[in-house]
C-alpha cells in the first residue's frame, strides 16, 4: 500500500501510534497542531483516513475509538522510499550526501549514523552467509 499522508493525517497517526487508540475528542486534545482543529475537522480527517485504510475504529457507548491500521515502521519505509524516489532519483546515498552537505548532521549524529551503517553491514553479511 502506497502511503501519502498529509500533515494532519501524519499528526493523527503519530498520536495513535503513541497511544494505541483514541476517541475523536481525545485526539483533538492530543494533536499538536496550531491552530487547534475543531472536533468536526478531526472527525472528518479520521473518516477519510478510515476510507483509505489508514485507521480503523471500534464503537463503545456510541463513541468511536480509532486505532492505526498501519504500523509506524511500514508508514516510515513507504514514505521515505517515496521521498527518496521523487527527490533523489531513488538513491539513498544521495539523500545521505545531501544531509551531510547541508550541515544537518552534527558530530554525535554522525557517530550514530556510522554505528547504524556498521550494524547494517553486519546484518547484510549474516544474510549473505546464511544464503550460501
Amino acid at each position: 500500500m502506497q502511503l501519502k499522508l498529509t500533515g494532519r493525517q501524519l499528526a493523527v497517526m503519530r498520536v495513535l501510534w503513541e497511544h494505541g487508540e483514541a476517541s475523536v475528542a481525545q485526539l483533538q486534545g492530543l494533536l499538536d497542531i496550531d491552530p487547534p482543529l475543531a472536533y468536526s475537522t478531526v472527525a472528518t480527517v479520521l473518516t477519510r483516513m478510515e476510507q483509505k485504510g489508514l485507521v480503523c475504529h471500534r464503537s463503545e457507548d456510541r463513541v468511536f475509538y480509532y486505532r492505526p491500521a498501519v504500523s509506524q515502521d511500514h508508514a516510515g519505509q513507504t514514505m521515505v522510499g517515496d521521498f527518496v524516489n521523487r527527490v533523489f532519483d531513488g538513491s539513498p546515498s544521495e539523500l545521505v550526501n545531501h544531509l551531510l552537505d547541508t550541515d544537518q548532521v552534527d558530530a554525535s549524529e554522525l557517530q550514530r549514523i556510522k554505528k547504524l551503517v556498521q550494524e547494517h553491514e553486519r546484518r547484510l553479511k549474516q544474510q549473505q552467509e546464511s544464503q550460501q
